[in-house]
Parts: C-alpha cells; structure tokens; sequence
C-alpha cells in the first residue's frame, strides 16, 4: 500500500470510528487478520500504533469496501 494510500485510508478509518456508537466499537469484528479477529477497538490500537497488523487491516477493510 503507497504511503499516501495508508495515510488516506487511515485517517478515513479514524474519522469513522469516531462516529461509531460503543456498542458497535467493542462488538462488531471488522477485519480477521492471520485468524484473529479484530473489533473497531481492536483496530483501532493497531492503525494508531502503525503496526504491520494494522496496515493488514486497512487493506482488508478497503477491500471489503467498509472505506
């Protein structure tokens, strides 16, 4: 993914999230990266930490088309 791909797609995740209601934060798996799944929470942790795992998870998302 190109750096400014990740960094759009990024700061599109961040803008949603925030507009998510809790329980949707904390219950709804977005992404299964390497069998594990991960709720907006979840996810969260790791785009914000720019982890591998979190670029993993924003091209899942891209391509599921959530963003």
């Amino acid at each position: 993914m190109a750096g400014d791909d990740y960094a759009t797609l990024r700061a599109k995740f961040l803008k949603a999230f925030a507009n998510l209601p809790e329980k949707v934060k904390s219950e709804e798996v977005i992404a299964v990266v390497d069998e594990k799944p991960y709720t907006w929470i979840a996810a969260t942790i790791e785009i914000k930490s720019k982890s591998a795992t979190g670029k993993k998870i924003l091209k899942i998302i891209k391509e599921l088309g959530v963003l």
